[in-house]
């Protein structure tokens, strides 16, 4: 889209005619699913959307309901919680599918366009020399053997944490029946059995990155997730004692998630935070906090002032298997962006600036509408 084709999308979606801005909203929706928007664009329109689901016609914020799902923005918890219960029953409706089809976008991204530009070249050029039908076999071939690899990894993984369970149950069950053994020996093996279950929970998650296994939801208090995330992440990362951790969130934070795998994605955040602020002049400072966002979603954000990211990285950060780390795998972020975006129904955005720090931002609804699936 040329920068003249773009101020006119904007002008049309502010006109004063109804009909037209609502023209002019299903433009915007398919520019927003057929075209690369640059980060103006998409703050543009993302704002005149928010602006428009309120208007007093039903049909424009009809309109917006079916935009939105392709909106990569900030915007779009807002959008939806305003349109989701909507007057409207047309309105409603339509806010709810996208909210459905929103799961399907975020598989697209996970395993689509956050795989890199390397991957999408390769199979432009098996598409090129053999053809549509080519590009499609390969892609079932990648996914099918990506598949197989994560089954065969849990399953050695897990063969040697089985053992290890039962062995840290038998020593709690042998330092019990010492005299005098003192209590927080005791504490030590039971944290340990903690942490193994932990791990085979993730290791759950983990295999369900790749398949379609559904969710279960509780009503979760956030600050006991957040604080338990902390103790882990830091738990394991050296240096992490030099971190100051401030919490904000107000115990009375609630939302329903998969608590291991609403656990898991705060984890990763959290440790990528942490090791941001190592080796750097200025003590690092770690800011959590969480508060509601109306009455559908609660705002979870996690704030470092560590190194920070280009630009670069920080389109690269969300693909998976890319990592600008020694020791990297490439997995953490792009894994908490899927438990965030396809488990949770949420979203998960990131800020940063060189040497300023990284801004995380969660959004995540109250409720996850079981109603609706």
């Amino acid at each position: 889209m040329t920068p003249d084709d773009a101020r006119a999308l904007l002008a049309a979606l502010d006109t004063d005619d109804w009909s037209a801005v609502r023209e002019a909203v299903e433009q915007a929706g398919d520019v927003l699913r057929t075209q690369q928007v640059d980060d103006a664009l998409r703050a543009g329109v993302a704002s005149r959307l928010l602006h428009l689901s309120s208007h007093p016609k039903w049909e424009v914020r009809k309109a917006v309901a079916h935009a939105v799902l392709f909106l990569r923005h900030d915007a779009f918890p807002a959008v939806i919680a305003r349109i989701v219960d909507d007057d409207n029953a047309w309105v409603r409706e339509a806010a709810r599918k996208t909210l459905q089809r929103r799961e399907g976008l975020s598989r697209g991204d996970i395993h689509g366009q956050a795989q890199g530009d390397a991957i999408d070249g390769l199979l432009a050029a098996v598409e090129t020399r053999h053809g549509a039908r080519a590009r499609r076999a390969a892609m079932n071939v990648a996914d099918h053997l990506h598949h197989r690899f994560v089954r065969e990894a849990y399953h050695e993984i897990i063969r040697i944490i089985s053992p290890l369970d039962a062995s840290l149950l038998n020593l709690e069950r042998e330092l019990a029946t010492i005299p005098h053994v003192p209590e927080h020996v005791l504490q030590h093996a039971r944290r340990a059995q903690a942490r193994v279950k932990l791990i085979t929970e993730f290791l759950d998650n983990l295999r369900a990155f790749t398949a379609d296994t559904p969710t279960d939801f509780m009503p979760e208090a956030l600050l006991p997730i957040v604080m338990e995330a902390v103790e882990l992440a830091l738990s394991h990362i050296d240096g992490a004692g030099s971190v100051d951790v401030r919490l904000a969130v107000a115990d009375g934070v609630k939302a329903e998630s998969s608590r291991s795998r609403l656990l898991q994605a705060l984890i990763n955040i959290i440790a990528n935070a942490v090791e941001a602020c190592d080796g750097l002049p200025r003590r690092g400072v770690l800011s959590i906090s969480a508060e509601q966002q109306g009455s559908t979603h609660v705002r979870l954000t996690v704030a470092d002032n560590g190194c920070g990211m280009s630009e670069q990285t920080l389109k690269d950060c969300v693909v998976l298997y890319s990592t600008g780390k020694p020791n990297g795998m490439g997995f953490g972020v792009p894994l908490a962006k899927k438990l965030i975006e396809m488990d949770h129904h949420g979203t998960l955005s990131i800020e940063s600036q060189p040497d300023v720090g990284t801004t995380v931002v969660i959004v995540l609804p109250i409720e996850q509408g079981r109603g609706e699936e």
